[in-house]
């Protein structure tokens, strides 16, 4: 790459480099890891995510065989049908400041814009995730026109910090039962009811939920809930991830609380907190140490303040961390930036 010290190489990211890709992103700390995903088979489900094409849509970093950086931009449709486009990547700390991630950025906006340029939509964004506490890559974004549009908060706690949940009963009717495979389809349409109106995770199709939901490696299902009425239609869930690649302390058992959900037609019914509940009991019974979930200020079911009153959550207690993301709207006619050499 052009202005780039020549001992880096560049190329687009293949399947091999799952390994590598991991060691990267597990050298920043947790509240400044650039994406979810942190293993080597997380990476390879999403580059055959359909969301991007890696010889197109990914650039590896590498140095004397290790990767030192890498950018990506991947996309899909919100439950409306609009276009949205994600800038993904970092550079490995001990490499910062040598240009490397001006590159990358300029790079993954270059193609966000380019592929922005031929789709279709009502709307068309371009989005990037930044730490809040991380002044240099605002400033990045904002170089290029981005703006913040959501605040999305991950929370931690530890289980002997927090009194155990209150068991509720649920009301006349209804049972709880462990996660169950044959009931899947079932569950990924009450999420699709459940959030309906959130721009995140809105409508899921089939092909996502199998891939990021109940197929991902890190589902939890012996630890997953159904709320089930008498027909045994599913009526609310809470879906269950192992958390160990997040967790404060390396190889602590530590636990996700990563969806749940209860159709607008259900609520009121305290369903949230029976779930939450018995998955409290289930984690302690289980030998968590701590248990962790995120939500976001757009989050129109209050769930923040919702968890705080239940106990869950605790702004006095738990970890805390925040990030922003910036976007822009690219549905105007734009002129796509050049594709930076490699």
């Amino acid at each position: 790459m052009i202005g780039v010290p020549e001992e880096y190489l560049w190329r687009p990211l293949r399947p091999a480099d799952g390994v590598e890709w991991e060691r990267l992103v597990l050298a920043f700390d947790l509240d400044d890891r650039p994406v979810t995903e942190t293993t080597a088979a997380e990476f390879a489900q999403t580059l055959a995510s359909g969301k991007l094409v890696p010889e197109r849509d990914t650039v590896g970093v590498f140095r004397d065989g290790l990767m030192v950086g890498f950018a990506a931009v991947l996309v899909d449709r919100t439950a409306q049908g609009d276009w949205r486009c994600e800038m993904q990547g970092c550079v490995h700390p001990d490499h910062q400041r040598r240009g490397l991630g001006t590159r990358l950025l300029d790079w993954a906006h270059g193609r966000a814009l380019a592929r922005g340029a031929t789709a279709t939509g009502q709307r068309r964004e371009v989005r990037a995730w930044c730490a809040e506490h991380n002044g240099t890559h605002e400033k990045m974004l904002r170089r290029l026109g981005l703006r913040p549009t959501l605040w999305y908060y991950e929370i931690y706690s530890r289980l002997d910090q927090v009194s155990p949940l209150t068991p509720r009963a649920l009301p006349e009717g209804l049972r709880m039962v462990p996660y169950d495979p044959a009931l899947d389809e079932e569950v990924r349409s009450a999420h699709n009811a459940a959030f309906v109106d959130q721009s995140e995770d809105g409508y899921v199709d089939r092909e996502r939920w199998r891939r990021q939901f109940t197929g991902s490696p890190t589902f939890l299902p012996e630890m997953s809930l159904l709320v089930l009425d008498r027909d045994d239609a599913v009526r609310s869930y809470l879906l269950c991830y192992s958390f160990e690649s997040g967790s404060p302390a390396p190889g602590q058992k530590d636990i996700y609380v990563g969806y749940i959900g209860t159709p607008p037609g259900m609520r009121g019914r305290s369903l949230y907190r029976s779930l939450l509940a018995e998955n409290d009991r289930m984690a302690r019974e289980a030998g968590y140490t701590g248990t962790a979930f995120s939500v976001n200020t757009a989050n129109p079911t209050g769930a923040l303040r919702l968890f705080e009153f239940l106990g869950v959550y605790d702004p006095r207690r738990d970890q805390r961390a925040c990030w922003v993301c910036y976007a822009k709207d690219i549905s105007t006619p734009v002129v796509a930036a050049p594709e930076v050499a490699r």
